[in-house]
């Protein structure tokens, strides 16, 4: 961008000297006098003259937003802002509508009383029915045609707000030495990369207070990419400048600060309603959050360089935060709803008047009940602390060949000292009584795509044996000749290996300890172990190679701790396939009561088709019925909070794209009369399988077929399918075909993958 110096002392100087060389014009000249020193440096002059080179602005597939500057006039005058715009080639956008764009304003003042921080918005907008208008009750955004928008003609613009600072009527009383916060949103345009956020000082500086609790990132992980109000607003720190403790629903009254409103919608709190845009009803009580809600720290992570503030959690604890999980819900004697802490309602009988008496008990350093109220203290996860004391590992498997009866070897560990557990004797693996203590030694088949086929057990499941001493079972024998303190264990399959096992053989360990945390016996969750072992001698194979397609990271990133089953299965999907594999269903399980709400015809439990569809089911509006444990009667139905197209929200790169239909094997949905054999199975074809979970219409069904898809197929004995075609969806969806899933999904736009 051209760009000049302002020069108007230079003109006056020129002035003043031609005054005095016309007075003087009889006399000498004289001589040169020295040189004058490097004079101050002059205020920054405005952009100067457009190079035109820009590119129009509805050319863009993404818009990047940069505020290089704000400059508020002294005493709070109306704000000036520079910003340019760029495509995801740097090019400059021109042309953009004042229409298109708007800016919010905020200033951050410290806390009182021990409370929060707190922004707020000199934009503001009357909020309420009619009749019961709140004035100036929610925070807003200026539209660029209120002021002055300038487009210079090369992607730079300058907007000058409509009023002072001092003139917005529910706006906070302008100090110049406070941090203050603007941000940009462009809506009826391409999507936006970011809020183009600046912080900065009116006075000058850089800002010396902040508030930055949680890092759009963080929320991205499990979000993919915020996109609220209609899309365009997709960054936190954006958020929380309308979000704040002076904006409030006008029809409901519920507060929308952002500390109140995310905690309320993560926790599902009851009653809490938002009435949007156009009168929509946002009713959050359904919500169930993906994990312990207690796990503050997958937000609030004091780890980030991008949000020094992130400790706030624990050190600034105050009412409007933690009455959002501690509130009176109306029901007596559920603990911690029986009590209004927002309202300064507290358990024993105590009122708080101010948040400072919360840090009496509850600070970081508060020594009340030794400690153990503490706000970090609280919110740990005791069976989370008391998983990291075990660890499963497979020592050494031996025989594992056609007609004999696989032997593994085992110990579990305390990771913390290297100490080894007796489970023959240890509390942890004897506690009996209501399956407390588990474990469980899988042998499965084969790694190419698990079938177990011949294993003996019904609905395609792994060999299972139980190496622990519980209600009379045969319990694992210590292998002898090792040091004292040092526990082996192995395990005999109590069946051969069966011809149909061929290939590679996975061994797996799953379970629980028992442990009695505050007079309450709890069952652990261990993550589990997998081996891969070659049958009759074979070079072993893991399943899908040695990377696998699905990261348990990205897993966690939601669930913190994916542990099913009762905590048998933990943080390890290598293992969950062994069961849930192509010729699984829920049929071992199709009994009553299940039957009774759901039917007889069986559902698959082929991981690829159940992850997919349990995912998808809120925007298919399919609910997954399976039956489960105990013959229950399962109809799950959920809002992803990510986006479904986005691949990568689990799997790892490049693993999302159509399957070789001749190398992974078809999902059974129908497991026939004789549970034992897939010949009598009804299948649908691999990608068929997986795509119809989130493609659910009957259009995308004739797509399907019409290349090779089938939703009828049947089995051959050894899995493969029998159908009428073959899949051809590589052809056109494979990568870098001419409808590339990647590209069709849009897994590009997702940044933060």
């Amino acid at each position: 961008m051209a760009s000049y110096k302002n020069s108007s002392g230079s003109i006056a100087a020129l002035m003043l000297l031609g005054f005095f060389l016309a007075s003087c014009s009889g006399g000498s000249d004289g001589t040169d006098g020295a040189a004058g020193g490097t004079g101050p440096a002059g205020p920054p002059g405005p952009p100067g003259p457009s190079a035109g080179n820009g590119v129009p602005v509805d050319s863009a597939d993404m818009i990047n937003i940069a505020v290089s500057s704000v400059d508020v006039p002294a005493g709070g005058g109306a704000p000036t802002v520079f910003l340019a715009l760029t495509n995801d080639l740097e090019q400059g956008l021109t042309g953009l509508p004042a229409a298109d764009i708007r800016f919010v304003l905020s200033q951050l003042s410290p806390g009182t009383n021990g409370g929060s921080s707190e922004w707020q918005s000199y934009v503001t907008s009357d909020t309420g029915p009619a009749g019961a208008v709140i004035v100036n009750g929610q925070a807003s955004t200026e539209t660029a045609t209120a002021g002055t928008f300038v487009d210079n003609g090369d992607g730079t613009y300058e907007y000058t707000f409509a009023s002072a600072l001092t003139a917005y009527p529910g706006g906070p009383t302008f100090d110049a030495a406070k941090t203050h916060r603007l941000g940009v949103e462009i809506r009826g345009q391409a999507p936006i990369s970011s809020n183009g956020i600046i912080d900065f000082v009116p006075a000058g500086g850089a800002p010396l207070f902040e508030r930055k609790i949680v890092d759009t990132q963080t929320c991205d992980t499990c979000h993919d990419r915020l996109e609220f109000h209609g899309g365009p607003r997709t960054d936190n720190e954006y958020c929380a400048t309308c979000h704040n403790p002076f904006s409030v629903d006008g029809d409901t009254g519920n507060t929308v600060d952002l500390k109140a409103l995310i905690h309320n919608i993560h926790s599902g709190r009851d009653g809490y309603v938002i009435i949007g845009y156009r009168g929509s009803v946002h009713d959050y009580s359904d919500i169930k959050w993906s994990q312990d809600i207690r796990n503050c720290q997958t937000c609030h992570q004091e780890a980030d360089d991008n949000t020094p503030q992130a400790s706030n959690w624990r050190l600034v604890p105050n009412r409007a935060a933690c009455g959002t999980c501690h509130y009176d819900d109306g029901i007596p004697g559920n603990d911690k709803n029986d009590y209004a802490i927002e309202n300064g309602e507290h358990p024993f009988g105590l009122t708080l008047v101010d948040d400072t008496q919360c840090l009496e008990c509850h600070g970081p350093d508060a020594t009340v009940a030794g400690g153990a109220v503490r706000v970090a203290v609280a919110h740990e996860i005791p069976t989370q602390i008391e998983s990291e004391r075990f660890q499963y590992n497979i020592e050494g498997v031996s025989d594992m060949a056609v007609g004999l009866m696989p032997t593994v070897e085992f110990s579990v560990t305390n990771p913390l000292d290297g100490t080894y557990y007796d489970i023959l004797n240890a509390v942890e693996f004897t506690t009996c009584d209501a399956g407390a203590s588990r474990l469980a030694i899988g042998v499965a088949w084969d790694t190419t795509d698990y079938t177990n086929t011949g294993s003996g057990s019904p609905s395609a499941q792994p060999m299972s044996m139980n190496p622990l001493a519980c209600f009379g079972n045969p319990p694992a024998t210590e292998v002898a000749g090792n040091p004292p303190g040092v526990h082996i264990f192995s395990v005999t399959a109590s069946a051969p290996l069966p011809p149909e096992a061929v290939g590679t053989a996975a061994v797996t360990i799953d379970g629980h300890p028992a442990v009695d945390i505050d007079g309450v016996v709890n069952r652990i969750p261990v993550t589990n172990v997998i081996e891969y072992v070659g049958i009759d001698g074979a070079t072993a194979v893991p399943r899908r190679g040695e990377d696998g397609v699905v990261d348990i990271k990205k897993c966690d990133d939601c669930h913190n701790q994916l542990s099913l089953h009762g905590n048998n299965r933990t943080d390890n999907p290598e293992v969950c396939v062994t069961c849930h594999n192509p010729n699984a269903t829920d049929a071992n399980r199709r009994n009553p009561p299940c039957t009774d709400t759901l039917g007889t015809d069986d559902t698959p439990i082929d991981m690829k088709y159940m992850i997919h569809a349990l995912h998808a089911s809120g925007e298919t509006d399919v609910a997954y019925d399976v039956c489960g444990y105990n013959n229950i009667a399962h109809s799950i139905k959920f809002e992803y909070p990510g986006h479904v197209q986005n691949c990568e929200g689990c799997h790892k790169p490049g693993t999302y794209f159509p399957v070789d239909p001749t190398a992974v094997l078809g999902t059974t949905f129908d497991g026939g009369a004789d549970p034992l054999t897939p010949t009598d199975d009804r299948a649908v074809s691999p990608n068929t399988a997986v795509c119809s979970t989130c493609h659910t219409s009957s259009l995308a069904a004739e797509h399907m077929m019409q290349n090779g898809g089938d939703f009828d197929a049947r089995k051959a004995a050894d899995s493969t399918l029998i159908s009428s075609g073959v899949e051809t969806c590589e052809l056109c969806h494979g990568e870098g075909r001419s409808a590339d899933v990647e590209v069709m999904h849009g897994v590009g736009d997702f940044q933060f993958n």
